[in-house]
């Protein structure tokens, strides 16, 4: 689901456990990251998975300070229990999704 408001967003990170990956138009990484990440955790599917288009809306890069992309945040609950940027390691959040039995 791509997002493109700020309540519409936190209404999805309320959930048990959101994946958000920030994203630009141009970034070609970016457009490959989601694939990535399903190929390398199996359980993905369970997660509410949300994508941000942060050249379309400043305001999500000064909220959650995304600085880079792409950004993969992960959430439980309004928490955040993950921030990985460029480098994403999927190990990490496939033991989040273990952990809260996603």
């Amino acid at each position: 689901m791509i997002v493109d408001s700020l309540e519409s967003l936190n209404t999805e990170l309320d959930k048990p456990l959101t994946l958000v990956l920030a994203k630009t138009h141009p970034c070609s990484v970016c457009k490959n990251t989601l694939n990535f990440l399903h190929a390398q955790v199996p359980k993905l599917d369970a997660m509410n998975i949300v994508e941000i288009y942060i050249d379309d809306h400043d305001e999500f890069r000064g909220k959650f300070m995304i600085f880079t992309v792409p950004t993969v945040m992960v959430y439980s609950e309004g928490k955040e229990l993950l921030r990985e940027s460029r480098f994403i390691d999927p190990h990490k959040i496939n033991r989040l999704v273990e952990m809260f039995g996603a």
